[in-house]
C-alpha cells in the first residue's frame, strides 16, 4: 500500500452479523486490508420480543469495542458505520446507538429501508457498471429487491424476510408461508429474462457451497453465474438439509452453513416468482456502496477494471509509468484487427498488469502472476475474462501452455477450462507480445517509441530504430516468429539503423 493512501473504515451493524471492514483508500476500486465478520444476532428475538437480542447486545458492544481499538491502533481517520434492519426497529434501538456513541466516540447511521436498498444496488453498479435487472440482498432481517435500469434505480422494496425471521418459524411450509405472503405483495414478472444480482453473506455462501461441490475451477464468488434452472434445482436441495449435512456438502464451517437452508429458500421462490435468465453473484454491496456514494461524479464514472488495474501497475511495475504501461496497449493493438471495446479493454489491462510478477524469483514468476491475477479482487470482469487475463500475464513472464490432458496436471489448468480455443489463443498472443516489448527495452516501456508492429495481409513486421530498442538477435526473432505462427503471417525484423542498435 503507497503511503499516501488513507484508509477508511466501515462498521456495518446487521441483524445477524456485525462487521468492520478497513479499505485502503476512498478510490474508484477500494482494496479490503482488513476484514472481519461476527455473528452476534442482534435481531434473532425481534420477531417475538420487539427487542434486541440481550445476549446480541453482549456481543457486538464487545466487537464494536475491539473495532473501535483497531481504529485507533490503525490511526482511521474516516469511519462509516451503519446500521440497519434491527436496530432500525427494535424498540431498544436508539439505546444501542447511544451507548456506542458514548462509550467509543462512534455514530452509528440507521438507515432506512430504503436507504439500504440503495446503497446495496450502488455496490453492484459500482462492480458490475450500467446494469438493467433485479438486485436482491438478503441478511439477517430484511430482504432488499431493487428493480435496475442502465444503472439506476427504478424500483426498491424492503421485505422483513432475513435469515432470522424465517428461521424463526418452525417447519417449511411455514416458512414458504411466510415468505410467499411478503412476495405476492409485489409485481416480479417485469424482471422475467433479465439477470439477478445477489447479495449478503447467507446467499453468497450458497455461491461457495455451489463452486465446493461442482469443483468449479475458479476460487473466485464475484460474478460467478448460473442459469436459473440450476439455481432452482441446487436451492431446492440446500433447503432440504440439515447443518451436520451441509457442512459435509459444502466444504463451509458452522457459522456458515446456519442460515443456509433459509437462505436457499428464499431464493428459490425468488426465482420462480420473478423467472430471470441467470443469477450473478456480487462481491460487492452495500458497504462498497457506502463508498461509492461518497466519489465525484467524475471517478464513479471510471471503469471498474481499468482502475483496479491501475493502482496495482503503479504498485508493481519497475521503470514504467501509468501512462507508459498503456502505452503497451496501443503498441500490441496492431496485431489484433478492427479490435472491439472489450477487447482494447483487456489488452489495456493486461498491460498495466504486465509486470505483476517481476518481484518474484524468475523460475516462479509465471506461476505466481497467473494466480495473483486469477484470484486478485478485480471489479467489473467476467471469469472468462479473467482467466484469459491471467493466461496472457502468465505467457508474458516466460511461461508455457501445455494442452490439457497430457501428462502431469498442467499449471494453468484452471483458466482454461474457463476459455475456448479462440480466447486461449488471444491469451497467448497477448502474452507474447507483452514478453517481446519486456525483452526489447528490459521493462522501461518509453523505450517502445524505437520499436514499431505492423501487419499487412502476409506479413507481420518489427521495425526497429534508434541505439535504446535492444537486439536484432534469436531471442527477438523467436518471438517474433511464435506470433506470426498465431496470426498466420511470415515475421520479418527491419532494422533502420544498424550501427546504432
Amino acid at each position: 500500500m503507497r503511503k499516501n493512501t488513507r484508509p477508511v473504515a466501515v462498521i456495518d451493524i446487521g441483524s445477524n452479523a456485525v462487521r468492520f471492514v478497513v479499505y485502503h483508500d476512498l478510490c474508484r476500486v477500494p482494496v479490503q486490508l482488513h476484514n472481519e465478520r461476527n455473528i452476534c444476532g442482534l435481531g434473532k428475538t425481534l420477531n417475538k420480543t420487539g427487542k434486541l437480542n440481550p445476549d446480541g447486545v453482549t456481543a457486538a458492544l464487545d466487537s464494536i469495542a475491539r473495532f473501535a481499538a483497531l481504529i485507533s491502533a490503525m490511526k482511521i481517520k474516516t469511519v462509516l458505520a451503519v446500521a440497519t434492519a434491527a436496530l432500525r426497529e427494535a424498540e431498544d434501538g436508539p439505546w444501542f446507538v447511544e451507548t456506542v456513541r458514548e462509550r467509543f466516540g462512534l455514530d452509528i447511521n440507521v438507515i432506512s429501508g430504503e436507504e439500504e436498498a440503495r446503497l446495496s444496488a450502488l455496490g453492484v453498479v459500482a462492480n458490475h457498471g450500467a446494469v438493467d435487472g433485479l438486485i436482491g440482498d438478503f441478511g439477517g432481517g430484511s430482504l432488499e429487491l431493487i428493480g435496475i435500469e442502465k444503472g439506476r434505480i427504478k424500483t426498491q422494496n424492503t421485505l422483513p424476510v432475513g435469515a432470522l425471521r424465517i428461521l424463526s418459524h418452525d417447519t417449511t411450509a411455514a416458512r414458504l408461508d411466510y415468505i410467499d405472503q411478503h412476495l405476492k405483495t409485489l409485481d416480479l414478472s417485469k424482471f422475467r429474462g433479465q439477470s439477478f444480482y445477489v447479495l449478503g453473506g447467507a446467499w453468497r455462501s450458497l455461491a461457495r457451497a455451489h463452486i465446493f461441490m461442482e469443483k468449479y475451477p475458479v476460487q473466485v464468488l464475484d460474478n460467478y453465474r448460473l442459469n436459473v434452472d440450476e439455481a432452482i434445482e441446487f436451492t431446492t436441495l440446500i433447503a432440504r438439509q440439515n447443518t451436520k449435512s451441509l457442512e459435509r456438502m459444502a466444504g463451509l464451517p458452522q457459522r456458515r452453513v446456519r442460515d443456509m437452508p433459509a437462505a436457499a429458500l428464499v431464493l428459490k421462490r425468488v426465482l420462480e416468482t420473478a423467472q430471470p435468465s441467470k443469477l450473478v453473484f456480487s462481491g460487492t454491496g452495500l458497504r462498497e456502496g457506502l463508498l461509492y456514494d461518497q466519489l465525484s461524479s467524475g471517478i464513479k464514472q471510471k471503469d471498474p477494471l481499468i482502475s483496479a488495474c491501475r493502482e496495482i501497475g503503479r504498485e508493481t511495475s519497475r521503470f514504467s509509468t501509468e501512462k507508459e504501461l498503456l502505452s503497451l496497449a496501443k503498441w500490441i493493438q496492431p496485431l489484433f484487427p478492427d479490435p472491439d471495446a472489450p477487447l482494447v479493454k483487456t489488452l489495456q489491462a493486461a498491460s498495466l498488469l504486465s509486470d505483476v510478477g517481476w518481484f518474484e524469483h524468475e523460475d516462479h514468476r509465471p506461476r505466481h502472476a497467473y494466480l495473483r491475477i486469477l484470484n486478485m479482487p478485480l471489479y467489473g470482469m467476467s471469469h472468462r475474462r479473467r482467466a484469459i487475463l491471467a493466461l496472457a500475464v502468465f505467457v508474458r513472464h516466460k511461461g508455457y501452455l501445455r494442452t490439457l490432458g497430457r501428462g502431469k496436471p498442467e499449471l494453468t489448468e484452471a483458466a482454461q477450462k474457463m476459455v475456448n480455443r479462440a480466447e486461449r489463443d488471444e491469451a497467448v498472443l497477448i502474452g507474447l507480445a507483452m514478453r517481446l516489448a519486456y525483452t526489447l527495452t528490459g521493462g522501461a516501456l518509453t523505450l517502445l517509441k524505437h520499436g514499431e508492429i505492423s501487419v499487412t495481409d502476409t506479413d507481420l513486421n518489427l521495425t526497429l530504430t534508434g541505439r535504446h530498442t535492444g537486439i536484432k538477435g534469436e531471442v527477438v526473432q523467436d518471438l517474433l516468429n511464435q506470433i506470426a505462427a498465431l496470426t498466420g503471417h511470415a515475421a520479418h525484423i527491419t532494422v533502420k539503423n544498424d550501427s546504432a542498435v
